[in-house]
């Protein structure tokens, strides 16, 4: 990551091209039953009754056949430490199964889920997620504003990639300093199916390099 990524000159444009990256990637390596899509709504019902509608950053709702480049060498690298989930949390990529039945969710965050009344929102939206046994997946590439973890090693690194499988008090946390390459970190499934990798730094870097601001930015 290069620390001007963060201006607001720069950072709608890669929050939406990180998305539709992720899915572009995930998608040839995901079994059949499963299906992506980006920026699709969620509808979430609470003990009250109350619905609301959330926007996940991507969901998954279509599995497509071409195999993803260099996927079969991509390695996962092991999380840098875990953390207790002290109220639990919710994520968006948004994987669901043949049922359409959300298994996994994976979410880029933006500045708003990181500050005022938008922050709690989104923990609280985390939480119902994770009370209904979907596996979280948060990517914050934003050194600035609240984290949901209370864990001093999650304020100490200037981006934090968090990997909650359902029905886990733990969440495993990949940290990484500016100047450090992004991890591949796994995506889970619905058990047999393995996870599937995520490879962050190659992503990134396939933005810089399309968008052109990697030479923009040295």
């Amino acid at each position: 990551m290069h620390p001007a990524l963060e201006q607001p000159r720069y950072f709608p444009d890669l929050h939406a091209s990180l998305c539709v990256d992720i899915r572009y990637w995930l998608a040839p390596s995901l079994p059949e039953r499963y299906t992506i899509s980006v920026e699709r709504g969620l509808s979430m019902t609470d003990e009250s009754g109350t619905t609301k509608q959330y926007r996940p950053d991507a969901s998954i709702d279509r599995a497509e056949s071409p195999e993803a480049p260099y996927a079969d060498a991509i390695v996962v690298q092991p999380p840098s430490f875990s953390v207790e989930v002290l109220s639990q949390p919710q994520r968006y990529v948004a994987i669901r199964d043949e049922d359409e039945k959300l298994v996994t969710t994976l979410e880029v965050l933006s500045p708003a889920n990181k500050t005022g009344d938008r922050y709690e929102d989104f923990r609280r939206k985390q939480e119902r997620l994770a009370e209904k046994g979907v596996h979280l997946v948060e990517i914050d590439l934003l050194t600035k504003g609240k984290r949901r973890w209370r864990d001093e090693r999650v304020d100490q690194a200037d981006y934090v990639m968090t990997v909650q499988r359902a029905g886990s008090r733990l969440a495993n946390v990949w940290a990484a300093t500016l100047g450090e390459p992004l991890p591949a970190i796994p995506v889970p499934l619905l058990e047999p199916d393995a996870d599937v990798p995520l490879p962050l730094e190659y992503i990134l870097q396939e933005y810089l390099e399309k968008s052109g601001l990697g030479k923009r930015l040295g």
